[in-house]
């Protein structure tokens, strides 16, 4: 087949003593994850690490075109116990806040607050693997402290301890800055099965003070556990304010308490209705805790080709001009069904997709045919490109056989992201050093692999990309160069706006070389991500 024509350096990777070794390897986690995205698109799924997943969004808005890998996410998996699962003694008030996102909420959708002395909260996890416990709190500038027991007891309590002679474990909701939001403590490793939970007021915090604000409690988890994801709308359900859901990739919370109708919100912003209910979008739910790696734009390969001294640009859903021809979706080889409960989520081991697509020109006429497969395996994505030209005679002004965004501070979480990008040689480039800048590209020179790296705030990030020429006959392209732009838009890393940059691999294309009908180019690209949680 031709998507599986593979170079031996694809197939191999990058030898041990490479400088850019430990960004190559095997991807991991164990399982993968597919459902619905909006407007026709895909949401992808890819464990990155114990606990940890990518979530990769593939553009489907036009859907002349093929799928875009357009924005990657990465989130600490937790399967989530929200204030619905809870049991409250008297003294909690129930809060909903104004937003599921980070940019506009500290609470989530759901949350109860308490500063009565007497206050406790219940709630029986369960879990077949070993797991360890979370407690989800919005941070008070007069937070108090919060007593854990786990059935009835404080022996299994062993994340945490005695912060202040108080005589038992607790820990304290303070934080300097008022109704800090989505703050989590981890206080309890190595449980298994079923236990049950109690949270109750430990009286006064100093600094600090009496109030406490709980979100949810979370467990360990990977792609095939319940609760990783809101659930999927159901009609004619009822529903509590703040209750959030899902449905085709957006996420929905209820501005009411009430019952369903008996059609799916479809909105994709806003407020909209099912026929009963008021929902409020969101393209992120509360939980888990995402935060964005990189930002729209093409990953997969991107063109400018110059007929008769007209320039058309391809590429997707960013550039268009190539038609879609046929798309084939396979989870573990079997054709993609959408879920209908739970999650949403299609959990394997491999997710396949293979497309045909049509390069076009701008002002009209045929230019090529390409057939991409894409294949995504825990923690790693893999596209291969075969291109046969149909014609007229055509100039490649540019072709990126594959491009990594990066974020660097990241607007919504305010937070850094990516910091650091590995050179081919070994050298270090750092990306804060180019605070309010917007240099020249940086050259790598002949080179086909480079390696980023991060702390986020849901842990330690490598990313590896290689691209390479594919051996097939009379392939087209020389070899290929890489650079970087390291501050697209001299962006400072603070505030609500993204510092965004991006790297690309270059095809080498002979001055003057002219693609005639029957020529082929032939590439592919390789994405590996790891990310190593980082304990609270």
């Amino acid at each position: 087949m031709i998507g599986l024509e593979l170079s031996p350096a694809y197939l191999a990777g990058p030898a041990a003593r490479d400088p850019l070794a430990a960004f190559f390897a095997q991807g991991k986690g164990a399982h993968v994850a597919l459902g619905p995205g909006p407007q026709n698109g895909l949401n992808v799924w890819t464990e990155t690490g114990a606990d940890t997943a990518a979530c990769l969004r593939l553009d489907g808005a036009n859907t002349a075109t093929r799928l875009s890998w357009r924005e990657t996410l990465t989130c600490a998996l937790r399967k989530v116990y929200p204030v619905a699962a809870f049991t409250l003694s008297a003294g909690w008030s129930q809060l909903q806040s104004s937003g599921s996102g980070l940019s506009g909420s500290y609470t989530g959708n759901r949350a109860v607050s308490t500063s009565s002395s007497t206050a406790t909260l219940g709630v029986t996890v369960d879990r077949a693997k070993p797991y360890d416990l979370w407690v989800t709190y919005t941070g008070r500038s007069a937070g108090g402290y919060v007593r854990v027991d786990i059935d009835g007891a404080q022996d299994l309590v062993n994340a945490i301890t005695d912060p202040a002679g108080l005589g038992f474990k607790a820990f304290s909701t303070h934080s300097p800055t008022d109704m800090q939001r989505r703050r989590s403590i981890r206080v309890a490793t190595g449980l298994t099965g079923s236990h049950h939970v109690t949270l109750s007021h430990g009286g006064a915090a100093s600094p600090g003070g009496t109030n406490v604000m709980i979100e949810a409690l979370a467990l360990s988890a990977d792609l095939t556990d319940d609760g990783i994801l809101p659930p999927l709308w159901q009609p004619a359900t009822p529903y509590a304010m703040g209750d959030e859901v899902q449905w085709q990739g957006t996420f929905y919370s209820a501005r009411a308490t009430g019952v369903s109708g008996a059609v799916a919100p479809a909105h994709l912003s806003g407020i909209g209705g099912d026929g009963a209910l008021d929902w409020r979008a969101d393209n992120r739910p509360t939980y888990p805790q995402f935060q964005a790696i990189d930002y729209p734009s093409e990953r997969e390969y991107a063109a400018r080709v110059i007929i008769a001294g007209s320039a058309t640009e391809i590429g997707g859903q960013t550039h268009g001009n190539e038609a879609l021809v046929s798309r084939n979706i396979t989870l573990d080889q079997q054709p993609f069904v959408p879920a209908s409960t739970g999650t949403g989520l299609r959990v394997g081991a491999q997710i396949v997709v293979t497309e045909n697509t049509t390069w076009q020109r701008s002002a009209g006429g045929d230019i090529g045919e390409c057939h991409m497969i894409r294949q995504i395996t825990p923690g790693e994505v893999r596209h291969d490109v075969q291109l046969t030209a149909t014609g007229p005679d055509a100039g490649l002004d540019w072709l990126y056989t594959g491009m990594l965004p990066l974020v660097h501070w990241d607007g919504e979480t305010a937070a850094i992201a990516l910091q650091t990008v590995a050179t081919p040689d070994g050298d270090t480039v750092a990306l804060a050093g180019y605070a309010g800048q917007s240099p020249a590209n940086i050259s790598f020179g002949a080179a086909t692999r480079l390696g980023v790296a991060g702390r986020g705030v849901t842990g330690d990030i490598v990313y590896g990309l290689w691209a390479d020429k594919t051996p097939v006959a009379d392939n087209w392209i020389d070899g290929m160069t890489i650079f970087l732009r390291p501050n697209i838009d001299a962006r400072q890393a603070s505030g609500p706006l993204d510092w965004i940059a991006k790297a690309y691999v270059a095809a080498d294309i002979p001055a003057g070389s002219v693609l005639r009908a029957g020529d082929v180019i032939g590439f592919a690209s390789r994405h590996l991500l790891a990310v190593t949680p980082v304990q609270p």
